[in-house]
């Protein structure tokens, strides 16, 4: 989609060094031996009257990095910036966006929630798991334009398999492969038992034929990898004749990569929202258009 860029001189970039890989950074993070967090601005007396364009990553460390992001939001707050605009290239909590026991909390309005009260106008990310489409959403009355990658990452994954067939491993996700796509259904079990919250895959299920075909599985996030593993599996028992996985963000937690190349992956390829080993596509020029 068209990203609208800034006009010079109505706007101000901060740039937080964890996006040092995007944009040349303005700003200075670090930690205090007791673990809290510091944030130094360069130039935050030029921010008066104009709108403030925030570039940060929230991942990893979500929770320490969101300390940092409001921290710089007040620092535009204070200096006089008429709105702030923000650029966070992953959205962490996204994926808790609706209550499956009773009594859990949704962090994913309370993430947006916090940043409009704290003068976020506007929000930038790509392909957010609560979403579901490309385009402009208001959620808890934060305007948050969701950028699309899954076509860039088609494209090049295509570029080595032409007729490769995409197939996304989630109907909440099935926007990623365009309307015609082909989608599988994921069926989840209960929360795992011991201290992390995770709902690991019980099933995958399919209704379309891929034998002999290559196949591209597209999804907006792998983290723990149990989704991918599943749908991977799933197509070559199906007799697909190779799977290469693409995702937009790449957390790859624990051996999520391995555990992928393990059940037959071919290619493993995301974008470097989250910088990892298989970011091959890159959101720098699409960012660059934003600032």
């Amino acid at each position: 989609m068209e990203i609208e860029s800034a006009k010079s001189g109505e706007f101000e970039t901060i740039i937080s060094p964890n996006c040092a890989d995007l944009a040349p950074p303005s700003a200075e993070c670090k930690r205090f031996p007791d673990g809290e967090s510091y944030c130094r601005i360069d130039k935050l007396d030029r921010l008066e009257g104009k709108t403030a364009v925030i570039l940060h990553r929230l991942f990893p460390d979500p929770d320490q990095n969101l300390v940092i992001l409001l921290q710089m939001m007040y620092g535009a707050s204070e200096n006089k910036a008429k709105d702030i605009r923000l650029i966070i290239p992953y959205l962490p909590y996204a994926r808790s966006d609706k209550i499956w026991l009773s009594g859990e909390v949704v962090s994913a309005k309370l993430l947006c929630k916090l940043l409009r009260q704290n003068g976020a106008s506007e929000l930038t990310t790509w392909d957010c798991h609560f979403l579901k489409k490309p385009g402009v959403s208001v959620y808890e009355g934060l305007n948050i334009t969701n950028l699309c990658a899954g076509p860039h990452l088609v494209e090049f994954l295509r570029a080595a398999k032409s007729d490769a067939v995409v197939i996304s491993p989630d109907a909440g996700a099935k926007y990623l492969v365009g309307e015609n796509g082909l989608f599988m259904r994921k069926e989840r079990g209960e929360y795992a038992q011991g201290e992390q919250a995770y709902r690991p895959v019980a099933k995958m299920e399919a209704d379309f034929d891929i034998v002999g075909k290559h196949v591209i599985l597209i999804d907006d996030l792998i983290a723990g990898g149990g989704t991918m593993v599943k749908a991977t599996q799933k197509c070559l028992e199906m007799g697909a004749k190779s799977v290469s996985c693409a995702a937009t963000h790449g957390m790859f937690l624990k051996d999520a990569m391995e555990r992928l190349h393990a059940a037959g992956a071919m290619r493993i390829v995301t974008t470097d929202t989250i910088p990892n080993a298989a970011a091959t596509v890159s959101i720098k020029k699409e960012i660059g258009k934003l600032l």
